[in-house]
């Protein structure tokens, strides 16, 4: 086909520059006035076949995927008559991270391209690549995007999946460095622990999450735990899957839901309560992106998406692999990823086919402490808080401090052990009220045992206040019914005494819960009788915080508002806090008390509550 015309004005000039030393791209957009078309069999092989669309099928293409919005804006402009001038010129720099330090800040990006060991190079050829297969435009649209899939040997059902993900922008298309960044995410070697993981994480939810509604309903979940199934070589009937989902399902909170949070789903891969996210979202041979070579005889099963690809079944050796488990568009500050306070610790896979998979999970100790013969802790470090060159730790632990702290930071014992939370900072005080000190060096005086002295109530209060609202929202996620697993100790009324409360401390759990190889349940009851009904509320929330899966709490009938104004403790946080701040004080440990389960079973073979079940309207359901 030949066409003839005259060309008519410019639309529009980008100018597309590279890092040093790297040619850059001009690309012309230009209006062109057809005078003539002339059909002709007889063009060569290079020449590509011409489309004539109107604006309204440009629009119906770019629902569609098939073009991107910049070429729809630039009809748009045509058709406006939005001319640029020649002088007129949009440059756009496509930027390389440097991985081995440089200038550039540590941001999410940047942890995810040094996990992939993407150097400077090979980023470049990425962004090159992109350029290529999208040209003439800056932005990829679906149709490019399944033609690199396609190339990469992935099947037709898993383009909108995989497109999904990469799109962190959700706007239809993807920028460069969406692109790059995707493809970093699915390295085969890029490590599936910490930061890497996290980030990891969000891509694995958006391709799972069809619907684009920030959750994962239960035929979404239930499609990876098929594929991470398939690629552990487990069987995937229906009545399998079913389990294994209902199961999973119990680890992502404490009470059912119909669908699944992103932050539910990160906290339980974080946790590692929810395990083999590695597996997913991978390419089947590193850097196959930017091969030659056609990735098809590398083609996973349309039924496994995104999946490692698996050794051969006959080798008895498995597949090594890596241990430790946006753009200027979409940055992630690691500060941000820590306070999200979710990914604790690397998912590790073992490299033996024949290990036990049903071993329990451990944590990573990052503390060392000191015991006195009494029982007590004293001397709490962090471990990379221990001098360099110390006989406790070698060198290549001390690397991985200084390597990726971050992800230690998050550990369950870092809270534990934090002296500056409110749980801590009640626990401290209430030290300080169990023993008799000397109130000053003129003085003999002393401060009796279990008495406040000089404390300022108001500050004590104010703990207690901020002690109560983390508890409420803890309490309120446990279900009704408490299902606990032995060892566990089992607590009866302590009523406002205190005493025995401590003494039941020094001799089950001198150490802390976090330190005790058993669990502790409480039944109600905590309050009224008593003098010390506000000190046994505080210890034992205290302790709930800081063990929330060792320390638990059921309601008696004295946790109700009634019974308290009949007894003495609505009179207690008056008579300690005075009429204002106690009633606060009390009725924000009483909202702590309606959030409280009802009972408990131990190991569904024993049944535990305060309450007198006695009559058809006394009975619960759980």
């Amino acid at each position: 086909m030949a066409v003839g015309g005259s060309l008519e004005a410019v639309v529009h000039l980008r100018h597309v520059l590279f890092p040093a030393q790297h040619p850059s791209k001009l690309k012309i957009s230009f209006l062109a006035k057809v005078d003539y078309i002339v059909e002709d069999d007889s063009t060569g092989p290079n020449v590509s076949p011409v489309t004539w669309v109107t604006h309204d099928e440009m629009r119906k293409m770019l629902s569609e995927g098939t073009i991107s919005p910049e070429v729809f804006d630039l009809g748009r402009r045509v058709i406006d008559g939005q001319m640029y001038p020649l002088s007129i010129l949009d440059e756009m720099m496509l930027e390389v991270i440097d991985i081995n330090g440089g200038d550039s800040p540590n941001t999410g990006d940047k942890v995810l391209l040094q996990a992939a060991k993407f150097s400077d190079t090979e980023q470049l050829k990425l962004l090159k690549m992109f350029l290529d297969f999208c040209y003439p435009d800056i932005t990829m649209s679906l149709a490019v995007f399944t033609k690199i899939m396609n190339e990469l040997g992935f099947s037709k059902d898993q383009y909108n999946d995989l497109f999904r993900a990469f799109s962190v922008k959700k706007l239809g298309y993807l920028s460069p460095r969406e692109f790059l960044l995707g493809i970093a995410a699915m390295q085969p070697d890029t490590a599936h622990g910490g930061i890497p993981a996290e980030i990891r994480c969000r891509y694995i939810f958006r391709f799972y999450d069809v619907n684009q509604d920030g959750y994962l309903e239960y035929i979404e979940f239930e499609s990876m735990v098929v594929d991470i199934r398939m690629l552990k070589g487990l069987p995937v009937s229906p009545e399998l899957v079913e389990k294994e989902v209902e199961e999973n399902a119990k680890v992502f909170c404490s009470h059912k839901k119909e669908r699944l949070s992103m932050v539910d789903f990160l906290n339980a891969v974080g946790q590692l309560k929810f395990r083999g996210t590695s597996l997913l979202f991978r390419l089947p041979r590193r850097s196959a992106v930017y091969s030659n070579t056609n990735g098809n005889a590398d083609a996973l099963n349309c039924k496994q998406k995104l999946k490692r690809k698996k050794t051969d079944s006959n080798s008895n050796d498995s597949q090594s692999v890596n241990s430790v488990d946006q753009s200027s568009e979409e940055t992630y500050e690691l500060g941000d990823l820590e306070a999200a306070n979710i990914f604790k610790s690397p998912e590790v896979r073992s490299s033996s086919a024949d290990i036990d998979e049903d071993v329990d999970d451990y944590e990573l100790a990052v503390h060392s402490v000191k015991v006195r013969r009494s029982g007590m802790l004293t001397d709490i470090r962090k471990l990379w808080e221990i001098p360099a060159g110390s006989s406790a730790l070698s060198q290549t632990v001390m690397k991985e401090f200084e390597t990726d702290k971050t992800r230690f930071n998050r550990l369950s014992s870092m809270d534990s052990f934090n002296q500056k939370s409110h749980p801590n900072e009640m626990l401290t005080g209430l030290r300080y009220f169990e023993r008799a000190v000397k109130q000053s060096s003129q003085t003999q005086q002393l401060k009796p045992p279990f008495d406040w002295g000089n404390v300022d109530t108001a500050s004590l209060a104010k703990c207690l206040l901020a002690i109560c609202r983390e508890a409420k929202q803890l309490l309120a996620e446990e279900p009704r019914l408490l299902r606990v697993s032995a060892p566990t100790y089992i607590l009866g009324d302590i009523h406002g005494n205190f005493r025995d409360l401590i003494c039941f401390e020094k001799a089950l759990w001198r150490m802390g819960p976090m330190l005790t190889p058993s669990s502790f349940l409480f039944l109600g009851d905590y309050v009224d009788r008593g003098e010390h009904g506000v000190e046994v509320v505080a210890y034992l929330l205290a302790q709930k915080l800081l063990a929330p899966s060792k320390f638990f709490l059921i309601r008696g009938n004295h946790e109700l508002r009634a019974v308290q104004t009949n007894f003495s403790f609505q009179r207690e946080c008056f008579s300690k806090f005075g009429k204002t701040i106690g009633k606060q004080v009390w009725e924000e440990i009483n909202v702590c008390f309606d959030a409280m389960p009802l009972a408990a079973v131990v190991d569904d073979k024993i049944f535990l509550c305060s309450w007198r079940y006695t009559t058809q309207q006394d009975r619960i359901k759980c």
